[in-house]
């Protein structure tokens, strides 16, 4: 056992049989903790859970895992503060720090019955679920209600529907802010389901066999609050397509954002005009003084773009890969830092948006009315509908307009099925989108709760009595 901590090999966690290490140049590259120094809280969990299952076997005392738990937060604050070329990953600089306040006799024992392997998959698994529920939970919910709350301030606005950009059908403003709350909520949806596939414990998994040390796998499970222990220790070290499909369901909200940008630029546009943008999402030119561009939409739009390359990489980077662990897997924490931070910057934009539109009363086509006299015709002379869809169309191209009068309220008005932009059947729909927001975000709450780091440490200081 090295007893001078400082030294180079104390801080790795290997080297044995090696006589040299890679010099400066290559650790700069091969090296993690620039990045997975995010993951020191939930990793100085992961460890001090590990400490409680060797202590069972009396490897550890229990007084020095109360110290640890004490130490916590120097600990941590120490990893975070440390030069990033200092440490080779963000399980040795724990380890070094641990060993440096707790004892080298404690510090270097940690390692037993334990890889990397296992460490950094289980690590993950925790980070991700609750740093959902600490900081991704709240800004989607957020995001949310301001969609819910623009179709509310809106509601009795009506614009054309398009399609294929071309005026189609009379629509309220509220029932197109209400089809992306539709999507949005499938988004949440998703997260809400992929998540569940998180609720995984890898410990006990090793370097990918297993260990010959009799942890209390389930004991760990139970502290750190996931729901089972997974079933093949290959499986656990290898493989990261939990990961890819949470980075999948990042990207298809980021396409929903993108869509919904389009739209907006495209019915805010000077000649459109069927939406208003506040001052707060738009920049001006430098050049040109009239203007009053887009901005915020536009980046939201552009944004969409990473978000298809975060797919890809996380794809590629597994495929091909053997079963057992490599070094490539190292890669999957910086497209999923990435990936995080942009959705994040994504929905602080889309809430700045849904904040920061109104819907007006713009110039409709009266032809966007033909659909609503070729089916009252239809329906009042008893004749069959491909008729009545000629005789509107001859009469739109004979006389420019169709014979009878009727409104945009009038069109809106006589849908009657159920998802239609009826306005009766958009206000019922406004009070239940809000019960829907508030029973799936409860649902995602309950679940992601156990996971947070108040919960954790209630059920440490349990277990010390």
């Amino acid at each position: 056992m090295p007893n001078n901590l400082e030294s180079e090999k104390s801080k790795k966690l290997w080297g044995g049989i090696f006589e040299k290490t890679p010099p400066e140049t290559i650790r700069k590259i091969i090296d993690s903790f620039s990045f997975d120094f995010r993951l020191a809280n939930e990793n100085f969990d992961v460890v001090l859970t590990h400490s409680i299952a060797l202590s069972e076997l009396g490897i550890i005392p229990k007084t020095e895992i109360a110290k640890m738990l004490s130490k916590k937060e120097k600990i941590i604050s120490s990893v975070l503060s440390a030069e990033k070329s200092e440490f080779e990953d963000v399980h040795s600089a724990l380890e070094f720090f641990i060993s440096k306040e707790i004892g080298e006799k404690i510090g270097f024992n940690l390692r037993l019955g334990r890889s990397r392997n296992d460490e950094v998959i289980t690590t993950v698994h925790l980070w991700v679920l609750r740093n959902f529920y600490s900081s991704l939970l709240p800004a989607i919910k957020k995001t949310a209600v301001s969609i819910l709350e623009s179709a509310n301030r809106n509601f009795g606005i009506i614009i054309p529907l398009y399609t294929h950009l071309r005026q189609a059908q009379p629509i309220l403003f509220s029932h197109l802010i209400l089809g992306y709350l539709e999507g949005f909520i499938r988004c949440v949806e998703r997260f809400r389901d992929t998540l569940k596939r998180f609720d995984v414990c890898h410990l006990g998994s090793g370097a990918g066999s297993g260990t010959g040390v009799k942890l209390d796998v389930e004991k760990m499970t139970k502290i750190l609050g996931f729901s089972r222990i997974s079933r093949n220790s290959i499986d656990s070290t290898s493989r990261r397509d939990i990961l890819a499909e949470l980075i999948f369901d990042f990207c298809m909200t980021a396409i929903l954002f993108s869509k919904i940008a389009e739209d907006l630029i495209f019915l805010s546009a000077d000649e459109i005009k069927f939406v208003e943008l506040s001052e707060e999402i738009c920049t001006g030119s430098s050049m040109m003084p009239q203007k009053k561009n887009p901005d915020v939409l536009e980046l939201m739009r552009g944004k969409s773009a990473r978000f298809v390359g975060f797919v890809s990489s996380i794809l590629s980077l597994e495929k091909g890969l053997p079963s057992g662990y490599s070094k490539d897997l190292q890669e999957d924490k910086i497209i999923l830092f990435e990936a995080w931070d942009e959705i994040k910057n994504l929905l602080t934009l889309a809430e700045s948006v849904f904040d920061g539109i109104y819907g007006r009363h713009g110039k409709i086509s009266p032809h966007t009315l033909a659909t609503d006299f070729a089916e009252t015709l239809s329906l009042s002379k008893k004749i069959d509908y491909r008729t009545a869809h000629k005789i509107t169309g001859k009469e739109l191209k004979e006389k420019g307009t169709i014979p009878q009068e009727i409104s945009y309220e009038d069109s809106i008005k006589r849908k009657v099925t159920p998802q239609s932009t009826n306005p009766n059947l958009v206000k019922k729909k406004l009070k239940l989108y809000r019960n829907i927001i508030e029973d799936l975000f409860k649902d995602i709450s309950r679940f992601l709760e156990k996971f947070s780091e108040e919960n954790f440490n209630a059920r440490v200081k349990k277990y010390l009595g």
